[in-house]
């Protein structure tokens, strides 16, 4: 007489998987690689949730909406820039800040765009300009030209960032391609622009650091004579 085999003794035994629980960290991340691997355009609540697994409803305890979402995004991305160095000259300290910045922003392509374009700011973003400004106020700027100073120094970092992306992508927008204009440039309708590209190169990096010298070189000039007493 034969005898009947329980279930646990005929099939292996289950694996039990424990799901991580939602977090607004984990919707955000989801949101970013989103974003980063197919464009900003692709970013939506039912994107975000098909790529965690959940329906799209349950973001909303993490995110208040769309726009909750993509300020959040800005903010995790711009909360990553690397700190600033806290010893030697304010110049060298400044100018890692802002390289570091630049790099990572590179990094996600969408980022700039979106940053320049939101209204709300972040912690992360307040942090960032907190210690933009401490650098310049330890150099001996005046709390005046700290501020002026730190909002060129942010449209160096985002704005520049943002053209030099567009440039590589070939297109500043719907119907508009670099080249095409560029080839149009003839000697007869813009003499200054076909001479200067007769010789001139796009170079990115060296255009940023060019840009960046500018900035602390007049930075330090204005100490000398707009804050004199």
């Amino acid at each position: 007489m034969s005898q009947k085999r329980s279930p646990s003794a005929s099939q292996p035994p289950r694996t039990s998987r424990v799901r991580e629980p939602l977090s607004r960290a984990r919707v955000l991340a989801a949101a970013i690689a989103l974003a980063d691997s197919d464009g900003l355009d692709a970013v939506s609540m039912r994107h975000v949730g098909d790529a965690l697994g959940v329906e799209a409803m349950s973001l909303y305890r993490h995110v208040r909406d769309k726009d909750d979402l993509l300020d959040g995004m800005v903010d995790e991305v711009i909360g990553l820039f690397p700190e600033p160095p806290r010893d030697g000259d304010w110049r060298d300290r400044l100018g890692a800040h802002v390289r570091g910045a630049h790099r990572h922003l590179i990094e996600h392509p969408w980022a700039p765009a979106l940053a320049t374009a939101r209204p709300a700011v972040g912690p992360a973003r307040l942090r960032f300009v907190d210690g933009v400004l401490g650098t310049l106020l330890s150099a001996g700027c005046s709390p005046q030209l700290a501020h002026d100073a730190m909002h060129a120094v942010e449209v160096h970092v985002f704005a520049f960032t943002l053209q030099e992306l567009r440039l590589q992508a070939g297109a500043g927008g719907p119907g508009y391609e670099l080249d095409d204009v560029l080839a149009g440039a003839t000697a007869g309708e813009f003499p200054n622009i076909a001479a200067t590209l007769a010789v001139a190169q796009h170079d990115h990096v060296a255009e940023f650091e060019f840009v960046l010298e500018l900035l602390l070189v007049g930075i330090q000039r204005a100490i000398t004579v707009l804050d004199e007493p």
